[in-house]
């Protein structure tokens, strides 16, 4: 894992030295053990690579960045599962090697390779890569966008310039970016889901590139965005249950084991939920020495203590308990990591993850591997359930479909527009799948809503799953864990985002997903025998929440000021409400998350105005 950075254009706009190194220093955090740069000409144009190195694989000094041969020179972010498979295939083309790192092999593999098998790399990543054989330069970005990456193109110019973090864009360009209102407006009516739709950040000409592309730039500045990912379409072949979780349950345990893979201790999060329970179950098998972390609130509703404390039982883990239950000093975090991230924070989750990563680092962890991603892949929310409903309206399966749900899901949806179909239909055609939008246009005092649903859709089901994993919850989830972890320099990784689990769940019947009244049914059936049926058959989904009450002083002068003083929120937001709720501590828990994105957003733009 790193930080990188860089620029591509022309000479006369080129970063000047004193930039390279204050950025190289807000680098440190990403890779606190290296900081290196490397200028390079290219015909009229010009080249910098930075780097900041976390060591995880190869530790050694012969692996540090920028990495360059002969043929070509790579900045790299991030961890390749497979690359000792790679390798042996590149040895085989009687290709050498000096270190024994995954970045070496990405190098020697884009040499020979070049960027149309990009595919065949399982793992994640960002990266910069120049090949002096072709005369050409690319950034790109990993299939789910685990790794963040953003630039800054001026077409005018002719240069661009790209890190894994906004303020090394900011920092290498000497430019104070104009915030975009509009991405802000978004953020506080749409939440994290409605932020990630478009390729935009908070800061106008500053974007991302998304998850499954590429910038190719040729010696003439000529620039194509490409999209290289080719992920199988819902097209179910396997239509037998029993062989289809016989293949799942052979390809599952080997692809989350290979995220293991490390020369440096390996630390999980443990929520007592079915997808960290079945890494931790591998993770227990596979793994000699390792340590789980859990936080705890005072909101019952939202920590499953039970199930965890099941775990730490059956499989003897090496496991600790992080407190949450204090408002001491929040407000100066949020600041700290506002200011290091260049966006606010999507949730107060990201304050419990802080705290989990602190300690981690504290003990000794560089990796902290997560169990993101397997909702969106399996289908694993109440929306997805009643999307699958929709999509089997009028079928043979659907009365018994709705029954099953009716007994054992629905009892356990507390969200009233979650547990009627009838309104879910109706939300769902006004608003897409972004139900947030209906709890918080209260608080606006004018609000523009487009349905962001497209006019055809196949099966809302499969579409739901979709949008979900590559523009709903989950860009804003990896960007988040990536951010929140790398702040402590410590890596993530989320082993079930992965192509081959992806085109799997592609393959195979809808009806395998959800059955028996539970959503991801298949994946939990594949892992009754190993864990306890409490956990791998609870319908209950709980998350993660921490009340915002219980961990900063709305009542204080300084959040006052920063959301009742603020001329943004004044023009868009209906304040005086949401002071009243405050005074007379009649917060609901959804004012509770607004006010906690208002905070956030108050504190960006007092530093990015």
């Amino acid at each position: 894992m790193c930080g990188i950075a860089g620029y591509i254009g022309k000479d006369n706009f080129f970063p000047k030295n004193s930039k390279i190194k204050s950025c190289l220093k807000l680098m440190k955090l990403r890779g606190p053990e290296y900081q290196d740069f490397k200028k390079l000409n290219f015909n009229t144009l010009k080249i910098l690579f930075c780097a900041s190195r976390l060591s995880i694989i190869d530790i050694s000094t012969r692996s540090n960045q920028p990495f360059e041969d002969e043929e070509g020179i790579i900045t790299f972010n991030g961890e390749i599962y497979n690359f000792l498979e790679l390798k042996k295939d590149l040895i085989k083309k009687k290709i050498k090697f000096n270190t024994k790192s995954d970045t070496e092999v990405l190098l020697k593999y884009l040499n020979y390779y070049g960027v149309n098998n990009l595919n065949k790399i399982h793992g994640m990543w960002s990266f910069a890569y120049y090949s002096k054989k072709y005369s050409k330069f690319f950034i790109c970005r990993d299939k789910f966008g685990e790794k963040p990456l953003f630039y800054h193109l001026d077409k005018d110019r002719k240069n661009l310039i790209f890190g894994s973090n906004i303020n090394y864009i900011r920092e290498l360009s000497g430019t104070k970016f104009k915030i975009d209102e509009g991405q802000i407006i978004n953020f506080l009516s749409g939440g994290f889901r409605q932020i990630f739709r478009e390729n935009k950040t908070f800061f106008r000409e500053i974007n991302f590139i998304r998850p499954g592309e590429l910038i190719e730039i040729n010696e003439n500045f000529s620039l194509k965005i490409k999209k290289y990912i080719k992920l199988n379409k819902y097209n179910p072949k396997i239509k037998n249950y029993n062989s289809a979780k016989k293949e799942l349950k052979k390809k599952i345990g080997t692809i989350i084991a290979k995220s293991f893979q490390s020369d440096v201790p390996v630390a999980f999060t443990l929520s007592g939920g079915v997808d960290s329970s079945i890494i931790a179950t591998i993770a227990k098998k596979k793994l000699k020495e390792t340590k789980f972390y859990s936080l705890v609130n005072k909101d019952k509703d939202y920590v499953e203590k039970k199930n965890i404390n099941t775990l730490i039982k059956k499989f003897n883990l090496n496991h600790e308990y992080i407190k949450f239950d204090q408002k001491k000093n929040n407000l100066k975090q949020i600041s700290n990591l506002v200011k290091e991230i260049g966006y606010p924070l999507y949730s107060s989750n990201s304050l419990a993850l802080n705290k989990i990563s602190q300690k981690a680092r504290k003990d000794g962890y560089k990796v902290l591997i997560c169990g993101n991603g397997a909702d969106e892949i399996f289908s694993g929310y109440y929306l997805h359930h009643l999307s699958y409903l929709k999509s089997i309206k009028g079928s043979r399966i659907y009365k018994k479909k709705f029954k099953e749900w009716s007994h054992v899901t629905k009892i356990k949806i507390k969200t009233p527009e979650l547990k009627n179909i009838k309104k879910f239909e109706y939300i769902l055609k006004k608003y897409g799948f972004n139900f947030e939008i209906i709890k918080t246009k209260q608080y606006f005092k004018t609000l523009k809503i487009k349905s962001p649903l497209k006019n055809k859709i196949k099966d809302i089901f499969i579409e739901n799953l979709d949008d979900d994993l590559f523009f709903g919850n989950l860009p804003s989830q990896t960007h988040n864990i990536d951010s929140i972890t790398m702040h402590n320099s410590v890596e993530s990784r989320m082993p079930f985002l992965n192509s081959e689990l992806y085109n799997f769940r592609n393959k195979i019947s809808k009806n395998f997903l959800i059955k028996n009244g539970l959503a991801k049914y298949i994946l939990r059936d594949c892992f009754k025998e190993k864990l306890p049926k409490s956990i791998i058959f609870d319908s209950n989904k709980v998350g993660f929440y921490l009340p915002t009450r219980e961990i900063i002083n709305l009542k204080s002068k300084k959040v006052m000021n920063i959301i009742f003083d603020n001329k943004f929120f004044k023009k868009n937001i209906n304040l005086a409400k949401l002071k009243k709720k405050i005074e007379l501590n009649i917060l609901t828990q959804q004012d509770q998350k607004f006010i906690f994105s208002l905070i956030n957003v108050g504190i960006f733009l007092k530093l990015y105005s």
